[in-house]
């Protein structure tokens, strides 16, 4: 009772605050906003930069001038290719690594919330130094210095976007070991870019790496901390209407510990659970089946393309991914600097995994069969998921998300909301969840995603 109040008390706040931020452009500077890992901005050990009449400055800006003069079509490619967006792009490597390693759902949504924290707390932690520093960018100094992007700010030690570089590289290297070093180059390559770019300093670049590198140390040592390795004990229940591995040979669940892993945003995951579904065999239940059998013996080419649509089964950047990438895609729009596009990320992969817990929490609680394990006559479109039915997981990551990014994109508020409806629904189509697995795993997610909005909310109002 005392978990449900909190919880309560909390989603409360969330609607007394407001059910946005507004436009995505009118969001502060980000100078109040407090980090999620690190203890504070200013916590990071930035050294001092060179002097801007030093001779260590000096030479910078001899090596600015040489790559300026070198410049070939391959450089400007890579300065256009990591402009494009840092966080974008990392975010973007870190769903080719969830296809690479087949990464199941879950776990891929702690992928994305791993990278895109540190890569907030890295720009929140840069930023410091910059406020701190206020070293000019080169061409203040020496207008022969032409950059072909522009800088962060007003100044540019340490650079940010070599932060988020490292950040994301040092995560994803714990991650993904066998990648450390692609990634160490990929992080190399986004710094390079700022100096043949003619935007930063090396000695930029340097000291934001190192920026990137503490708050990923930080990082890592929660991830390691958080219960995502627990090996499960349980047994799988047997009887009518409990969820069965339909594998030959059976397979073991996925991931039936996972409800058990830290969650940033819930407060009780517990007090989140959903109420049990409809009894196996009674009407409810019963009329959700027929539903699903009725689609299954008429399914039009819409549904069934819908369905593919939304699949993000093993071998994708699954759900969680799916909507980091419609994410980004409104980061670009809306031309996001890289502050905004860290917390953006941030708090929707927060919110991302944590659903992703809920879910599997349960799951694991009421373990229920799957349509076509109830009725052998329902027809799959996909392949059936190797863990129980309620709720849909679907449902509840596309929940949160399309609350998190309405937050954000309140003009794209109708379509996110569409766009979730859909893809809860498209799980039905598919003949692999009941009508009430997504109505459920809707209302979960959205309460999860009104968690990470108030998040935000109460970090404007300090």
């Amino acid at each position: 009772m005392r978990d449900r109040m909190m919880l309560l008390a909390i989603l409360l706040l969330a609607i007394f605050l407001g059910k946005g931020y507004g436009s995505p452009t009118a969001e502060p500077a980000g100078e109040s906003w407090k980090t999620i890992v690190i203890p504070s901005a200013d916590a990071v050990t930035i050294p001092p930069p060179p002097a801007n009449n030093s001779t260590a400055t000096v030479e910078e800006l001899n090596e600015l001038h040489f790559l300026q003069a070198a410049r070939t079509p391959d450089d400007l490619e890579r300065i256009r290719y990591w402009e494009f967006g840092v966080a974008v792009r990392w975010n973007e490597i870190a769903r080719g690594l969830v296809i690479k390693y087949r990464t199941p759902p879950p776990m891929a949504s702690r992928v994305y919330a791993l990278v895109s924290v540190a890569q907030y707390d890295a720009v929140l932690a840069a930023r410091a130094g910059e406020d701190r520093y206020r070293r000019p960018a080169p061409a203040v100094l020496d207008p022969a210095i032409m950059p072909l992007v522009g800088a962060s700010g007003d100044a540019v030690y340490p650079c940010e976007q070599a932060a988020i570089a490292a950040a994301s590289a040092s995560v994803l290297a714990y991650l993904y070991p066998a990648e450390t070093a692609n990634l160490d180059q990929l992080a190399q390559d986004t710094g390079e870019s700022r100096l043949w770019a003619g935007a930063n300093y090396r000695s930029d670049v340097t000291a934001g790496a190192g920026v990137g590198e503490q708050v990923a140390a930080l990082v890592v040592a929660r991830a390691k901390t958080d219960g995502a390795d627990a090996a499960w004990t349980g047994i799988v229940p047997e009887g009518p209407g409990y969820w069965y591995s339909s594998a030959t040979p059976p397979l073991p669940p996925l991931l039936p510990a996972w409800g058990q892993v830290r969650p940033w945003l819930v407060p009780s995951i517990s007090a989140l659970r959903p109420s049990p579904p409809p009894a196996f065999g009674s009407p409810e239940f019963l009329d959700n089946l027929h539903q699903v059998r009725m689609i299954s013996d008429s399914r039009t080419p819409e549904q069934i393309a819908i369905a593919h649509f939304w699949d993000d089964g093993a071998g994708t950047v699954t759900p969680a991914g799916h909507w980091n990438q419609i994410a980004c895609d409104l980061i670009l729009q809306y031309r996001l600097d890289e502050l905004h596009a860290a917390r953006t990320l941030a708090l929707l992969n927060m919110a991302e995994m944590d659903a992703g817990i809920c879910c599997w929490d349960a799951k694991y609680t009421y373990w229920l069969i799957r349509p076509s394990q109830a009725d052998p006559g329902i027809t799959q479109v996909l392949a059936l998921p190797n863990f129980p039915s309620y709720p849909s997981g679907h449902a509840t990551f596309s929940g949160a998300a399309a609350v998190v990014l309405g937050a954000f994109f309140p003009k794209k508020q109708s379509r996110l909301d569409g766009m979730a409806e859909e893809a809860a629904m498209s799980r039905v189509y598919a003949g692999i969840h009941y009508p009430f697995d997504t109505t459920e795993g809707l209302r979960s997610g959205q309460a999860i995603g009104r968690l990470a909005v108030a998040w935000g909310q109460l970090d404007e109002e300090n």
